[in-house]
């Protein structure tokens, strides 16, 4: 009998070959829209959660109530992970990160890794199983990914070879303790190399400071271990050893937070550090209302085609009125007639799920380029993935498929054997229908708009300084910065196309390298205190960059001491002019004083806000950056000659220049991955909410045949008849605009808050939306209407 049901289904579907193709062609565009966004939410979500320990891990942050509001900071201070494991128990594990790059030089051959500097507890807490050897026991070892190890020794066998290796500026010789598999894709630490934390060349100046924030730290609680009990235990040790900065945040009149406190340390679980962007510092983080997003998005395509397919098999059906009353006069149950509607969706989503599997396979290198995401096609294979598949797919035909077949199982045999049943375009139940269809085709139109003018806000939102002809290099670990820019600057000196040299301890925007550094340093002044950026320059920067100078000077080459400070940091100076007002810094060295003020500028993406920064020349960061700026003639030509004097420089380390402007641009990478998704997503909707009107259209004007042909004869105009047809439709889309204006304001609105510089959202935009949607709309019927608005009466008429 199930058989029997396939095979009239097939012949049904060859019989209606245009709806047919439009459903399977709906469905199928659906299928593999949503596929393809929820192998890559998957894949988003599955960040660091192979490490076994991972449920009693978390990644300590500061959060100071400040009066401008609460302010969080990641980084940490180097004596904090001891004194947690010397005051709390609980405390099982611990271990600092801090990753850069390094060069290895092993029996001649030179290799530039990521390196990170780690905890001897790092290897015990995550799960980086060793292939070979053993972990960091002695302050000498390094331990190699595979990859690494494999480059650098061949066949050989590298567990005690001895290596060396430069991160910083000196070379030191280290032994290979062990070998661990590659970083997984989806891990948030990304290094090749990992060393012991006291390796770091700063850190003996560091170990005993309780000032400067400067490195990742993650501690492993004991099984059981309750985490806000655990952070409420934490807060008498950070009111007392964090006393002056408590002090100084309430002078200053900051509001308590909810638990009455000013500056707290509290725990992010470590599962979240992938998609918790709350917390500002870690590479990578994508936030959950991106994600959430994607899934929407997913959810509203699949839904139009859904709509679209239930719409045209309604439509469908009632041409097949007659067919269900003979059925029901030779004593088919209404069981049977639903199954046989039932049948027929099951095999056109059947066909559509068969064409979409192939089609994400060969599509996905396309999603990965498109979308810069490094999901693979084993998640398409993975039994949870194939569970939401076919639960999916399960889904979509007891709903697509359901309604129809229960809708005609209804029908009254008498009625329907003498034809007496029309296609009603507004119906409540197919109103509603196309109202959701289109209200989602409106939404995905507005979100592409805002989203898509928020990025050409963020690409042209002036930054403070001027990123075009400038080009920034990134200085490596073969060659010190300092060194590597004074031999920049002899090499350059005699080329008329460049204009100025300098440096900088951290990249303006996302380079080629991906490295953006700045270190966090807690200074007081007259009973205030604030976190203050610190950045690293070469002289010249100010006049590099085109920053604005409000006060003072910019540094020359003979500065040895001084600091250039932004307006923020002025304004929280409160002097009347912040120029010879003496900064400490430190205990170490001698205060410094201010000899400029440069206008704010946006160091970092426009997702945050302004923030206080001083530049100096003489700490013990090292400069990571070069930055040449160069005249707009043959720029090509330029970047050829800098790659030639940087082989002479840093021979074995490889030339990473790019632009700075396009480094700036780069980090808004998501947000280009986002409005490229409500592009296609938006077209989709629209095309399919369009195919399903046409489709419908056809259907109504078929009925309606005679109707039209008895008001032509009557005198009606083609404007009349034109009318006749539109107006049905024409309300339900001018409903669907007042449902889905509101909707998208809320939505996007939201998005927004997560920029510190954002558009402000234009009512006509929504507007636009919605009467863009109209027009293509009336568009789509306005042929079969117009067709059937002059087609001759006597025509009309013998139709039936």
């Amino acid at each position: 009998m199930i058989r029997n049901y396939f095979i009239i289904a097939w012949r049904n579907l060859l019989k209606h070959k245009a709806v047919s193709v439009i459903n399977l062609l709906g469905l199928t565009v659906a299928f593999t829209i949503c596929v393809l966004l929820v192998m890559g939410v998957y894949h988003e979500l599955s960040y660091d959660q192979f490490h076994e320990n991972r449920k009693d891990i978390y990644h300590p942050y500061f959060v100071m109530q400040r009066p401008e509001g609460r302010k969080p900071t990641p980084y940490m201070v180097e004596p904090m992970l001891r004194a947690l494991k010397e005051r709390f128990p609980a405390v099982k594990q611990g271990s600092r990160y801090y990753n850069r790059e390094c060069e290895l030089v092993y029996n001649g051959k030179h290799l530039i890794r990521k390196i990170a500097y780690v905890d001897g507890d790092f290897f015990r807490m995550f799960s980086f199983p060793l292939v070979q050897g053993g972990v960091l026991s002695e302050r000498e070892n390094i331990v190699l990914d595979e990859e690494t190890a494999k480059t650098m020794f061949g066949e050989e066998m590298p567990v005690g070879k001895q290596v060396k290796m430069q991160s910083g500026g000196s070379w030191h010789l280290y032994t290979v303790s062990g070998v661990t598999g590659n970083v997984p894709a989806n891990s948030s630490f990304d290094y090749n190399v990992a060393t012991l934390f006291e390796n770091n060349e700063n850190y003996p100046d560091q170990v005993n400071n309780w000032h400067d924030h400067n490195h990742h730290l993650f501690i492993q609680l004991a099984p059981g271990t309750d985490r806000q009990q655990f952070e409420a235990g934490l807060q008498p040790f950070i009111n007392t050893q964090f006393e002056y900065i408590v002090k100084n945040l309430q002078r200053e009149g900051a509001a308590p937070s909810s638990r009455g406190q000013y500056m707290e340390m509290l725990l992010q679980p470590f599962s979240n550090l992938h998609t918790d962007t709350s917390i500002y510092g870690w590479k990578n983080a994508v936030s959950h209302t991106y994600l959430n997003m994607l899934l929407i998005v997913a959810g509203f395509v699949l839904l139009v085609a859904c709509i679209n397919f239930i719409n045209l098999s309604i439509g469908k059906s009632f041409t097949r009125t007659r067919e269900v009353g003979l059925r029901k006069t030779l004593g088919a149950k209404p069981g049977q007639v639903v199954m046989q509607f039932w049948a027929e969706a099951v095999l056109i989503c059947l066909l559509a799920l068969l064409i979409t599997i192939p089609l994400c396979y060969f599509l996905l290198p396309h999603y990965r380029a498109l979308f810069g995401s490094s999901v693979t096609t084993g998640i398409l294979f993975k039994p949870l993935t194939i569970t939401y598949i076919l639960g999916g797919f399960l889904l979509v035909t007891i709903i697509a498929g359901g309604y129809p077949a229960l809708k005609m199982s209804r029908l009254d045999a008498v009625n329907t054997l003498k034809g007496r049943l029309k296609l009603k375009t507004s119906g409540s139940m197919r109103g509603s229908l196309i109202i959701s269809q289109f209200a989602i085709a409106i939404l995905l139109i507005s979100c592409t708009w805002i989203t898509w003018q928020q990025l050409h806000y963020l690409r042209n939102h002036p930054v403070g300084y001027n990123s075009a002809q400038v080009i920034s290099i990134p200085v490596g670990t073969e060659v010190n910065g300092k060194d590597a820019l004074e031999l920049l600057r002899q090499k350059m000196a005699g080329n008329p196309s460049v204009l100025s040299v300098t440096g900088l301890s951290k990249d303006m925007g996302l380079g080629m390298d991906g490295q953006s550094f700045g270190l966090m340093i807690a200074l007081n002044h007259k009973n205030r205190s604030m976190h203050v950026r610190w950045l690293t320059v070469g002289y010249d920067f100010v006049k590099t960059m085109g920053l604005q100078l409000l006060e003072g000077r910019d540094f020359s080459g003979t500065d040895s001491t001084g600091l250039v400070i932004n307006e923020e940091m002025a304004k929280w100076l409160g002097e009347e002019s912040a120029i010879g007002v003496k900064i400490r810094y430190d205990s170490i060295q001698p205060p410094s004083a201010i000899i400029g003020v440069v206008k704010n500028f946006n160091y970092e993406s426009l997702h945050h806000p302004i923030q206080p920064l001083a530049l100096v020349m003489h700490m013990n960061i090292p400069i990571s950056h070069l930055f040449v700026k160069v005249r707009p003639d043959n720029l090509p030509e330029m970047m050829d000659k800098l790659s030639a004097a940087w082989a002479s420089i840093a021979p074995h380390s490889a030339f990473k220049g790019s632009f700075v402007d396009e480094n700036v641009n780069r980090q808004y990478a998501r947000e280009e991955q986002l409005t490229r998704i409500f592009i296609y997503a938006a077209t989709a909707a629209v095309i399919l909410s369009c195919l399903g009107l046409f489709a419908l259209a056809v259907l109504v004007i078929t009925q309606r045949t005679k109707e039209i042909g008895i008001r032509k004869a009557m005198g009606a105009s083609a404007g009349n008849i034109l009318q006749l047809i539109t107006h049905d439709f024409v309300k339900l889309i001018l409903i669907a605009m007042v449902v889905a204006i509101p909707l998208a304001w809320y939505f996007m609105n939201k998005w927004l808050s997560g920029f510190a510089f954002s558009i402000g959202i234009k009512w006509w935009w929504l507007a636009g939306a919605g009467l863009l949607a109209l027009l293509v709309a009336l568009c789509t019927i306005g042929y079969q209407s117009l067709k059937a608005a002059f087609t001759h009466p006597v025509r009309s008429l013998k139709s039936e």
